[in-house]
């Protein structure tokens, strides 16, 4: 793994470039999340795929985009210089940016367009931390979610610009931030405690044109899979991060 700086928009952004295939994934973190919480799942899939990381985490930097599209334009940029050609994919907020960007996409528990008050958003983020401190998605939870409690908490307290102003951004009408991507693969997860499936079903059916079917349709469509894992799950299975990212790629590649 190699990390360069990139001047984009003010931000000096740290790009970890892992592999060195001629096909190349941009992967795109959590709202805040660390390229550290996925390393496990990207050092396997470096053996298969180029991949390019933008760290737009809370860790890194003191001001960040208040919205989607400041974030997207951000990753469009990076993208132009090293990686215009790639497949985007991302976990969460960066699953909502990978599927508003113009080119193929994968997209893992996505960040949607709801109308849920903040209280109750941050409520349900705290239901799904305490789960994972206790053990009750896997061993790497214990790990995983205490760190990443201690990010956003952080955040909250010495850089609330910076948290607050893109998670009030989602709190708008379904239609919004619409998906842009010709082609998407889009896991949903049956146990997500952020958004519920009224919530998915709200933003990909408001999506004019969109074609939601299930896996095995050859038409431009949004490919919807449903898994049994929880929101991180991309975080907490490296292994089933780099198999459904492989198979996700090679499909879209095919196609």
């Amino acid at each position: 793994m190699l990390t360069q700086r990139t001047a984009v928009q003010g931000l000096e952004v740290p790009v970890e470039i892992w592999g060195s295939s001629s096909e190349t994934l941009v992967f795109l973190p959590g709202l805040g999340a660390h390229p550290r919480y996925y390393r496990k799942g990207l050092e396997r899939l470096a053996h298969d795929l180029r991949i390019v990381v933008p760290d737009l985490s809370f860790r890194s930097h003191r001001r960040l985009p208040s919205n989607p599209l400041g974030y997207l334009a951000i990753v469009q940029q990076i993208a132009l210089d090293l990686a215009p050609d790639a497949v985007w994919s991302g976990h969460s907020f960066g699953g909502l940016l990978a599927l508003m960007s113009d080119r193929p996409a994968i997209a893992c528990a996505p960040s949607v367009p709801a109308q849920v008050s903040l209280p109750r958003m941050f409520s349900r983020a705290l239901r799904l931390q305490l789960r994972e401190v206790l053990g009750r998605e896997g061993r790497n939870g214990f790990v995983y979610a205490p760190r990443i409690m201690v990010d956003y908490v952080s955040a909250a307290l010495l850089r609330p610009g910076s948290l607050f102003p893109p998670v009030g951004s989602l709190r708008t009408a379904p239609g919004s931030y619409r998906p842009s991507t010709p082609r998407a693969v889009v896991y949903i997860s049956a146990r997500d405690e952020l958004y519920r499936e009224a919530d998915y079903d709200s933003y990909f059916l408001s999506t004019p044109g969109a074609d939601v079917t299930d896996a095995g349709s050859h038409k431009p469509q949004l490919e919807v899979i449903t898994l049994a894992d929880c929101h991180d799950w991309p975080s907490l299975h490296p292994e089933r991060f780099a198999t459904r990212l492989w198979d996700s790629h090679q499909r879209i590649m095919a196609a």
